[in-house]
């Protein structure tokens, strides 16, 4: 398994996660041709080498107009500029739930119903592209766990549209909750809004770097020169040199009195909460009711988050749950050239063999587009692949 670490100790943004994503190897372009599906312009896009405190690395700078930084947009205005532009459904999915968490906090700061807040700096397009760019670089590099450490966030005060406001920020430090954070003796706001949206999204786990197989070591420099460190979020890929043998909760329940609408949506939930696998069973329960067994698969970590929705989006009052093994095949995610355009498959391995499945969203946007059957295009699939 693929193992992605983000070294906070310097801090986070945006900009550096995307510098260290591309320092890691992915590719330029393809954060420029997606970011381009965006309904705006009037930014400019600088990927350069540069050096912090001796530290050579990748800076990824946004340039705006000067009237695009006093601009703000509320929740609404942000996902109709991601929604339907064309992005892998999975980066759109990402983008809109990072611009909804930041929207969701700065409606708790203020004490204001969700639709009344305007973003000042983090609506920005320079922001919108960090948010976009940085679910885009990851869902390219497709790691299977992503971790990071402690996270520096900076001391001091910073100013913004409401006045002088402490580091870390209101709604950067109600992101953070949660997380293990530290300061400095350093002024200055080393995370950023952006960079704690990322850590809530992305990271699974916070502590010291885990046991695996080193293979890059990517550098993401910030804009500032500091004497004690180099400003630099750094990145390490490696594989997990455990077994491929995983410990996974079992958590179950039985409801007779809710509806098919609040099963499925349920169930959307439960994924964004960690859930690995949710299923549906029929069950003829007492009082001869028709009834739902509903079987929920998740790792250890993710207990307390399932179990909290699970309590909150049904009526059952209790749970049942039992540790399991499951075994992992090591996966990757790759692309191959077909007579229809590149698709997307996942490459898996067992025992010296390899294993080609291509990628369902990919299979149907190309179905959607050419109006195609769905089992034609899985065909084509296979056969490029030589399956």
């Amino acid at each position: 398994m693929s193992v992605l670490y983000l070294d906070c100790t310097a801090g986070i943004a945006g900009d550096m996660t995307i510098a260290a994503l591309i320092d890691l190897g992915v590719e330029p372009e393809v954060i420029r041709r997606e970011l381009s599906k965006l309904p705006f312009d009037g930014y400019r896009i600088e990927i350069f080498r540069d050096v912090r405190a001796g530290v050579s690395g990748t800076r990824f700078n946004v340039t705006i107009h000067p009237d695009e930084a006093r601009a703000h947009r509320n929740l609404h205005d942000l996902e109709k500029i991601v929604q339907g532009r064309g992005l892998d459904a999975e980066v759109e999915r990402r983008s809109l739930s990072m611009l909804r968490r930041i929207c969701e906090a700065e409606a708790k700061i203020h004490a204001q119903p969700l639709e009344n807040v305007h973003l000042h700096e983090v609506g920005a397009i320079d922001s919108i592209v960090d948010v976009v760019g940085t679910a885009i670089a990851i869902h390219s590099l497709a790691p299977s766990r992503i971790l990071a450490s402690a996270v520096h966030v900076g001391s001091g005060r910073v100013g913004s549209r409401h006045g002088s406001i402490p580091i870390p920020a209101p709604a950067t430090a109600l992101l953070l909750e949660g997380v293990p954070i530290f300061q400095l003796d350093l002024p200055g706001e080393f995370c950023t809004p952006t960079g704690a949206l990322i850590l809530r999204e992305y990271v699974e786990e916070f502590g010291p770097i885990p046991p695996m197989r080193l293979e890059k070591t990517g550098y993401g420099l910030g804009t500032r020169e500091v004497a004690r460190f180099p400003n630099t979020l750094r990145a390490l890929w490696g594989t997990d040199p455990a077994p491929a043998r995983a410990d996974v909760l079992s958590i179950e329940f039985h409801l007779d009195d809710t509806t098919a609408e609040i099963l499925g949506w349920t169930m959307e939930r439960l994924y964004e909460a960690g859930a690995l696998e949710v299923t549906f069973q029929p069950v003829q329960m007492k009082k001869n009711r028709p009834g739902t067994l509903v079987r929920v698969l998740c790792r250890p970590s993710e207990k307390d988050a399932v179990a909290g929705t699970i309590f909150r989006e049904t009526p059952t009052i209790g749970i049942r749950f039992h540790a399991m093994e499951r075994i992992e095949l090591e996966r990757e995610a790759v692309t191959i050239e077909t007579e229809l355009g590149p698709i997307r498959f996942k490459r898996s391995r067992w025992k010296g063999s390899t294993l080609l499945a291509p990628e369902y969203e990919s299979c149907a946007a190309i179905a959607r587009e050419r109006k195609m059957p769905l089992r034609e295009v899985y065909a084509i699939a296979m056969r490029a692949a030589g399956s």
